[in-house]
């Protein structure tokens, strides 16, 4: 996996260079010429970006975007090639090269939404709503995630029984590759299963939080 750090640098690098009208065309996005800013939609909930990289969240502009979130809104708006979602859905396995981040996958994200819903659907259906899910024909719960607005993701849980444990998969539609790189899908479903944990249950959702950039605070550390 790419260094975090060298990650969120690099897609602020090249986000400052992309041309804004043809980055929103390709990705879904919305850019406001006069204010010189992107308005995305990220899990559900609308976010700013203004041409620097600076990323905040449009009904709270004070809060700390986290590191990983920042990254991942950046890398979509610069990678983005256009084609909408497929309605097509592939496991992590069957993403280009899926197979080298599988195990870290099942253990960051698949794992621990099946050890914290397994026994607790209705949790599990109200976590979705949260991150504007809709409802999914698949397993014993399912919903649709909007993830970015071209990279819908599929949270979907089989409840535990006297016979089997509780399992669980994330999706994600098979346009997917075409706008974000398999490392950066890996994040994008690994902060599905945070985000979903964290809103069933706060301390656990910050504790399993993956790599922040430590010592910034907010976009005050962009160069």
């Amino acid at each position: 996996m790419c260094n975090p750090l060298n990650a969120y640098q690099e897609a602020v690098n090249r986000f400052r260079t992309v041309d804004p009208e043809g980055a929103a065309a390709r990705s879904g996005a919305k850019f406001h010429r006069d204010a010189r800013l992107f308005e995305i939609t990220y899990f559900g909930s609308l976010y700013m970006v203004d041409r620097e990289g600076r990323v905040w969240r449009a009904d709270d502009p004070a809060s700390e975007v986290s590191f990983n979130d920042r990254t991942l809104i950046l890398q979509y708006l610069c990678e983005a090639t256009g084609p909408p979602p497929r309605g097509i859905w592939i496991s992590f396995l069957q993403l280009p090269d899926g197979s080298h981040h599988y195990a870290p996958f099942q253990t960051d994200a698949t794992g621990p939404l099946a050890r914290v819903f397994g026994s607790r659907l209705g949790d599990f259906e109200e976590a979705a709503a949260a991150l504007g899910g809709r409802p999914l024909a698949m397993g014993d719960r399912s919903f649709v995630i909007p993830a970015l607005p071209k990279i819908p993701l599929a949270a979907v849980i089989w409840e535990e029984d006297d016979e089997f444990p509780a399992k669980s998969n994330i999706l994600f539609d098979s346009v997917s590759p075409l706008h974000l790189t398999t490392a950066a899908l890996w994040v994008l479903g690994v902060e599905l299963a945070h985000k979903m944990i964290r809103h069933h249950d706060r301390p656990a959702g910050i504790k399993r939080e993956i790599t922040r950039l430590e010592g910034v605070r907010g976009n005050q550390g962009l160069l």
